[in-house]
Order: structure tokens, then sequence, then C-alpha cells
């Protein structure tokens, strides 16, 4: 747990980088003094001889680790960056109700629920986490989205999906898992109308050819095995593929920042005796997740870099197959 909040620069989230490394050790071992101070007791209503208490039961699809990043990342999210930073996001797209879009490594959905409910976009969501698809999808029907925000869960080396029929593609922190990335971005260059756009974000390295020790741990004990590039590698398979990119940037520092204060937010609003037997193994498990990850990107590298790409109107000519 020490090496999420380990750095030797400046400290992003507007605080002290270590203080919040000291402060989430000594919260989990219980250090008094960092607890937060209790809220001032309700008023006792008078004792009855009917009280009734009834505990909402849990549904098959809410895991422990389903609940968990929810309380860190937000309601509906399974990592950083909630509703406000998506429709932030998404402004290039220029949504309307007449569009339809994917969203790729949906994830609990937040984002697909997000486009479809500020825009009125048919947004379908597809994720290769099958507890995560099956979660995204019981919470876009609760949301009484699950049929205009549908979560499946799908396999990416198996992606296909009807050509030209779709107007955006987007994806957080999703690609790096995919093997055989030439194939998938043809596969969305194929369900691409003309002028379409596609919007990513991903973990890529430094260099193409780079595998440092920090890296090689990160990507041993990810959840599915990392198969990431860097930003040319990208450029290099996406002219190929007769898609125009418009924006390709380094957003590591903010992304990282957005780990850490979701971290420290966690802190902030959870009484580490609160956390019971069940639920703390998760906790060691996502802390060490995003440990291992900021590690990375601590290195040097691992980035996080956006990429907003058009599909030109001509697409592909027969030459090109």
């Amino acid at each position: 747990m020490v090496a999420l909040f380990n750095r030797g620069s400046q400290p992003q989230d507007g605080g002290d980088a270590g203080s919040l490394r000291e402060r989430f050790l000594a919260w989990w071992d219980g250090d008094e003094f960092l607890e937060l101070p209790e809220k001032p007791a309700p008023a006792q209503e008078p004792e009855t001889k009917h009280e009734v208490h009834y505990e909402v039961p849990r549904q098959r699809w809410e895991t422990t680790r389903v609940n968990l990043v929810q309380k860190v990342w937000g309601e509906g999210f399974a990592s950083p960056g909630g509703r406000d930073h998506i429709l932030t996001m998404v402004k290039l797209f220029a949504l309307d109700p007449a569009m339809t879009v994917l969203d790729l490594g949906a994830g609990l959905g937040g984002a697909t629920r997000t486009m479809c409910s500020k825009f009125g976009v048919w947004v379908t969501g597809f994720e290769a986490d099958k507890a995560l698809a099956e979660a995204g999808m019981a919470l876009s029907v609760k949301a009484g989205m699950g049929e205009k925000a549908p979560i499946n869960v799908f396999d990416p080396d198996k992606f296909v999906h009807k050509q030209k029929s779709v107007d955006c593609v987007f994806s957080k922190e999703f690609l790096f898992t995919v093997e055989d990335k030439t194939k998938f971005l043809t596969a969305i260059e194929d369900l691409l109308k003309p002028k379409g756009q596609f919007l990513f974000t991903d973990f890529m390295l430094a260099k193409s050819s780079l595998r440092s020790p920090a890296l090689e741990t990160w990507i041993e004990h990810e959840p599915l095995k990392p198969h990431p590039w860097a930003l040319d590698d990208y450029r290099d398979t996406l002219t190929t593929a007769h898609l125009d990119i418009r924006v390709a940037e380094d957003v590591t520092e903010m992304f990282r920042a957005m780990v850490i204060k979701g971290w420290a937010d966690y802190i902030r609003s959870t009484r580490r005796g609160s956390i019971g037997e069940e639920a703390a193994p998760a906790l060691v498990d996502e802390v060490e997740l995003w440990s291992r990850r900021i590690q990375a990107i601590d290195s040097g590298d691992l980035k996080v870099c956006r990429v907003h790409i058009f599909k030109k109107a001509t697409g592909r000519m027969m030459s090109d197959w």
C-alpha cells in the first residue's frame, strides 16, 4: 500500500503525497489521531414495542469488489473519472439524440449511462470482465436504461459489429488489454460511419521496446494481461486504417491526480472499523492494483494518453484489403 502514494515529484491533488500515504497507512493500522471525527448522534426516537428491522438483501451481481470500486470512484464507475470527467471528454463528439455510440471497456457502465442520460443517445457498452458486465447491466436496468444503455459482455478478440452503423466509439483505459490491436482497430474502422469519431484513453508505453522492472511487475499482476503499445504504434496502425488522428496528448498527470483523489476521498469518508472481514481482502487487492499502476507511471515508463480520431469520408479502398 505504501507505493500507492510514493512519489518524489510535486503533489498532484493539492496536498502532500507523502501525507496521503501516511494517512492511508495510519488509517489502515487504526491510529486514532487520523480518524475522522464522529458526527453528532441523531436524536433518539422513543422506543416502541413493535420495531421492525429490514435489511435490503444484496443482489447476486453486487459483489464485494463491485461495491468497493463504486465507493472509491463513484456510483456506477469501476475506475477514475466520474460523470463530470466523462462529460468533459465527450464534448468533442457533439452528441445528439440521433446518434449511436459504443462504449468499449464499459466497466460498470457509468460512462455509458452518463452519455445516454445527458444527450439522449443510444449507447451500447461492451465489457470483457463478466462480473462487471453483469453488474453494469443490472445498474442500467435499475436506472431505467436497460434498452438505451445496455452493458454486454464480449470477447475483444472476436469483436465484430454491423459495418458503418455507429457514429462514435468511446473507450477508457481498455485497449491495453487487447492483444491483436491491429485487428481490433480495423473492426472499429469498419463499424464507424463515414466521418465517425473514435475517442479513447489508454495506458501506453513511453517507448515501444521498453520492458523495465516496474512495467514487468505491472504486466504480471494485472487482472487482464496487458499488451501495451506506445503512442507511435497507435499512430502507425491508425494511419494505415485510414483513421485521421486529430488529438494525441499525454494526460498522465491528470489521470494520476484522479487516482490519488479517489483514494484520498475514500479514506476521508470511510471509517477503518467499518470494513468487515469479507471486504478487507478486496480492499487490499484494489489498493495493490492501483499501487502497481502508479509505480509504473512514476517510473516514467508508463503513460496515459488521450487520442481523438475521425474516420475519413472515403474509408479504405479495395486495394487496402
